[in-house]
């Protein structure tokens, strides 16, 4: 009687490494009176599933290793009982452990008896070092790390091919295309299987494209051409190096070329050779492209077929254009010829066409196809080609929302996450809701920068999404200094938390301290009282300032406010708002000061019911690139209310943010940098008594106190014109530096890096008028500039750079700041 067991089939043997054995690993156990070795396919065909007493264990072959290394990364011993799946489990650990190039397992023994197990192995070559010689504009270590090839580690002919062919496309995408890559190996001495690899590399010439010439072409010229083309020939500017690369070119052949003839209908259009004309001495390249143009194609008709829910005008008018003519629904061409409103554009359709299937999928048929076609018309002689548009489209069933998870929020409750999300279990599925929800998320501040994508998973026609995130420290402990304007030199400490106990609610503390200022402020706010949709903030705060454009006295505040805020009835992003303040203000005049217009009043205690109004999209409290807030706040001061004040103040503001583009990041949402452009205006007017309370008025110029102007020292810009902070005494009052009114806006383009930094340039204009009546868009001091946005661990920094077009003398000026809104 004889018994035979078959092992495992070896997964993950190198090509060519142990195929004078098997080209699958066998494990031959035979129990017979003879020892001998049978055909793997009989051993397969004959093998029970019972289990044998291994008597021993023998290692042949081992030379860097010492058996009970190998018995114990194959945990196979001596005196225990296996079967056949025990050592298949047992040959694929010793495999993975990457130490071997061939392995094989046999078994001596009787039936009814113990067994002797023999592994036979042979050792791959221990790596005692990795030499790469010659390359100079690729990191070693990146080779090393991406390879894998690293000194202690066993030599495998897999990662020296990832190695060879990571240096390649390194250096080809920086211009060096013709590297020359040579390996050897020498053994250590006295240190058997154990070897130096050299990686032996021959740059060569840095390939720059010095010109690109056309030849063939008609329709475009050889200037419109190129600017398409990824790559580029060098310039005069330190940008435009000039670097070949084989890849954008095969993909400026193969794509680029062919799509730009066809957004012209040019559907014929080949390329019917290229040549680089390369000089040895010095890599300048030229390159040749001769190309076929061949016929402009017209379109003859669209037919839209197959769609129940939209109707054919609806889906018809996501190919339309403005203007006149037959063909005018279809938004083919770009502008070039009076024909243009029949060139067929397959740019311009395949874009239409996408639009088309997002616009299904945000109403739920997420399995619908959306199939085009476009069918060359039988050519008619002395007739231009035409083509019949074919839309196919199969509606299939709606998919509904089935669930809704979150995932990775260990400190933020899951409440505070679902009132971001505008989709619910039993919904129909919408992906421009989708994408709502994951910018609504990251507006919180909350999470790790930027967001995995969500995860859609459908099951039987209903869908599933997963929104992850990952938490990030939200408190922050500020300290430091800060320098100009209104505040002087001062230091202060405070501390944020934006997401107390994990429940979005905000708890702060700020203390200013110096020469100018000792201001101290507590503020908490709730965004959902009681788990409700019912907000509440609580500011406590007692300040006493001296300021340096306003050097003739000292101000001193005490008291604080309470605002509630309550949703706009079936608006998720309006707010209503309506708050009480209490407050005590006392002035007090420097000694020898001759100003007394601002310091001179009388105390007051100012009692004042605010009204407001809040709708507010931005996807993000920092840095946004999507979305608006807009806001209108009314505060009424005295008469029944109380107090010494008699006047009302307003104030509006809008901010519009539109996303640009995205600067790497794959194409992924919030990935890479992004690029942002906004606009905002503010505007704001005091209507009655103010004298008690004149900084309840308006001041213009600078970042550090009041209405932001850059480009402008603090407060110079008033409604008597420009005065500069160091104008003289008796020119102008510090009472006259405020006005009853202002208006302000500024354009901005912006690129976010990251959620962490920004960096913009910037147009801002404002004034300051005596009167609502006065304000006047026309008259505004403009600005000008770059700035710098950073968040560090003790909040938002910022830095601009700013020219003030309508000072006395025109010329920039720089501003800093701590905190948001620079």
């Amino acid at each position: 009687m004889k018994l035979a067991i078959l092992g495992n089939t070896g997964a993950g043997i190198p090509n060519g490494i142990g195929m004078r054995r098997l080209a699958a690993l066998s494990v031959l156990i035979t129990m017979s009176a003879a020892v001998g070795r049978l055909d793997a396919q009989v051993a397969q065909r004959e093998a029970p599933g019972g289990p044998v007493q291994v008597d021993s264990v023998v290692i042949n072959g081992n030379v860097r290793q010492s058996d009970d290394t190998i018995l114990a990364i194959a945990a196979l011993f001596a005196g225990n009982t296996y079967t056949i799946f025990d050592i298949q489990s047992a040959t694929k650990r010793l495999w993975a452990s990457g130490q071997f190039l061939d392995i094989e397992v046999s078994a001596l023994g009787t039936v009814g008896q113990s067994v002797t197990l023999v592994i036979d192995v042979e050792e791959a070559d221990l790596l005692r070092n990795v030499v790469i010689a010659g390359l100079e504009h690729v990191s070693t270590s990146e080779v090393r790390e991406i390879s894998d090839l690293r000194p202690g580690l066993p030599f495998s002919p897999a990662k020296l091919h990832v190695a060879r062919r990571f240096i390649r496309d390194e250096l080809a995408a920086d211009g060096i295309p013709f590297a020359r890559i040579d390996d050897r190996f020498e053994p250590v001495s006295n240190r058997p299987k154990e070897i130096v690899l050299f990686l032996d590399v021959t740059e060569g010439t840095r390939i720059t494209v010095a010109a690109i010439r056309f030849t063939g072409n008609e329709v475009f010229t050889g200037d419109e051409l190129r600017a398409a083309m990824q790559i580029h020939s060098e310039g005069f500017w330190w940008w435009k190096r000039g670097s070949y690369d084989r890849v954008r070119f095969e993909q400026d052949l193969l794509v680029t070329l062919p799509e730009r003839y066809a957004s012209r209908g040019y559907l014929d259009f080949q390329v019917l050779r290229d040549t680089l004309i390369i000089d040895e001495q010095t890599g300048k390249t030229r390159i040749e492209i001769e190309v076929i143009e061949g016929d402009q194609y017209f379109i003859n008709e669209l037919t839209i077929s197959g769609n129940e829910y939209f109707d054919t005008a609806d889906i018809e008018a996501y190919f339309r254009r403005q203007g006149g003519g037959l063909f005018s629904r279809f938004s083919f061409g770009d502008g070039e010829s009076e024909n243009d409103d029949e060139i067929f554009d397959r740019t311009s359709f395949m874009s239409a066409v996408g639009q088309v299937t997002t616009a299904y999928n945000n109403e739920g048929y997420l399995f619908s196809q959306i199939v085009p076609e476009v069918v060359p018309r039988p050519r008619t002689e002395g007739e231009p080609p035409t083509v019949d548009l074919l839309l196919r489209i199969e509606e299939g069933p709606q998919a509904y929302i089935a669930r809704v998870d979150i995932e990775g929020n260990e400190y933020t409750h899951e409440r505070v996450i679902r009132e971001k999300i505008f989709l619910l279990p039993g919904d129909v599925y919408s992906l421009d809701r989708v994408i709502q929800s994951y910018q609504s998320i990251a507006s919180l501040g909350y999470f790790e920068m930027p967001l995995p994508e969500p995860a859609i998973d459908v099951e039987g026609g209903d869908v599933n999404i997963t929104f992850t995130v990952k938490e990030q420290p939200t408190g922050s402990v500020n300290f430091g200094t800060s320098v100009g304007g209104g505040t002087g030199i001062s230091g202060f400490i405070g501390y944020d938390q934006p997401n107390l106990f994990g429940q979005a609610k905000n708890g702060s503390f700020r203390w200013d301290f110096g020469r100018f200022s000792n201001n101290l402020l507590l503020t908490y706010t709730d965004p959902s009282l009681r788990q409700s949709r019912v907000s509440g903030s609580l500011s406590l705060f007692n300040t006493s300032d001296r300021f340096i454009t306003f050097n003739s006295g000292r101000r001193k505040r005490i008291g604080g406010s309470l605002r509630f805020g309550f949703p706009l009835p079936n608006s998720r992003f309006t707010r209503l708002f309506v708050g009480y303040g209490l407050s005590r203000t006392e002035f007090t005049l420097r000694d020898g000061a001759e100003d007394t217009s601002l310091f001179g009043g009388q105390a007051g205690v100012q009692s004042t019911l605010s009204l407001g109004v809040t709708r507010q999209t931005l996807n993000h409290p920092l840095f946004p690139t999507a979305g608006s807030r807009q806001s209108v706040n009314l505060e009424f001061n005295g008469g029944p209310l109380g107090g010494d004040g008699n006047f009302s103040k307003w104030t509006a503001e809008g901010t519009w943010w539109v996303p640009v583009g995205a600067l790497g990041g794959g194409g992924q949402p919030g990935q890479g940098m992004q690029l942002t452009t906004g606009i905002s205006l503010k505007t704001g007017g005091v209507v009655g008594n103010t004298d008690r309370f004149p900084f309840e008025r308006f001041w213009m110029g600078g970042v550090q106190f009041g209405e932001k102007l850059r480009g402008y020292d603090e407060t110079s810009v008033t409604p008597l014109g420009f005065f500069p902070e160091n104008t003289a005494r008796g020119i102008i009052n510090d009472i006259d530096r405020l006005g009853n009114a202002f208006l302000s806006m500024t354009a901005e383009f912006r690129i976010n890096m990251g959620g962490q930094l920004a960096v913009s340039t910037f147009f801002d204009a404002g004034n300051v008028y005596r009167s609502p009546q006065e304000i006047d868009p026309s008259k505004m001091f403009r600005g000008a500039g770059f700035g710098v946005q950073l968040v560090t661990p003790f909040g938002p920094v910022g830095l601009a750079y700013a020219y003030g077009f309508d000072k006395a003398v025109p010329g920039w000026q720089l501003h800093f700041q701590l905190g948001p809104g620079l």
